[in-house]
């Protein structure tokens, strides 16, 4: 029986003066004419232009260093309250105006462990972390990183962003090289 067959059936049993051959059978009523189709709005710019990410961090306490692209990615390094990460610019339009962002760091230590970066992404929100095994004399490594779908214009859409990236980064850090002092630089 089809979901609407199904739904007619329920309706003509839950009202007692209303069968299902009426249901069927009931005149429809006229459909208004369509109205012309009015112009459509002009599209909302969304996203972010790079120049101006990096003078809204000027005034949020951080120290953003100069635009950089390597293998087609643009991003700036960026440094705050003891901490180091990078700051990507993702699905920019020839524009310049980007729609997403990922924040991202990486440490190493001989004492990153899977179990530690297991706990993490399952304990917390947000910020995920994949562990990277150690290789010869180079200590195992983890990288944090945090997505933004932007659905507005400016900079001031990172507000919250920019304070859960800034808030969780020090337990990264604390988690996965120890100590209060512990800072991630940007990989």
């Amino acid at each position: 029986m089809t979901l609407a067959l199904a739904a007619v059936a329920v309706l003509a049993l839950a009202t007692p003066d209303l069968s299902l051959a009426q249901t069927q059978t009931a005149p429809v009523a006229a459909v208004p004419a369509a109205r012309p189709a009015a112009a459509a709005p002009a599209r909302m710019v969304q996203g972010v232009a790079p120049a101006a990410v990096i003078a809204w961090l000027t005034t949020q306490g951080t120290t953003p260093g100069a635009i950089q692209t390597d293998q087609g990615r643009t991003f700036v390094r960026v440094s705050a309250d003891g901490l180091s990460w990078l700051l990507f610019f993702q699905s920019c339009d020839a524009a310049g105006m980007c729609s997403d962002l990922q924040f991202s760091t990486g440490v190493s230590s001989a004492t990153i462990t899977p179990d530690k970066i297991n706990g993490w992404n399952r304990d917390r929100r947000f910020l995920k972390a994949i562990y990277e095994a150690p290789e010869g004399t180079t200590p195992a490594s983890a990288v944090v990183q945090y997505d933004v779908l932007l659905t507005g214009d400016g900079p001031d859409q990172l507000i919250d962003h920019l304070a859960i990236w800034r808030g969780l980064l020090p337990e990264f850090a604390r988690l996965t090289v120890g100590g209060a002092t512990a800072a991630p630089a940007a990989q």
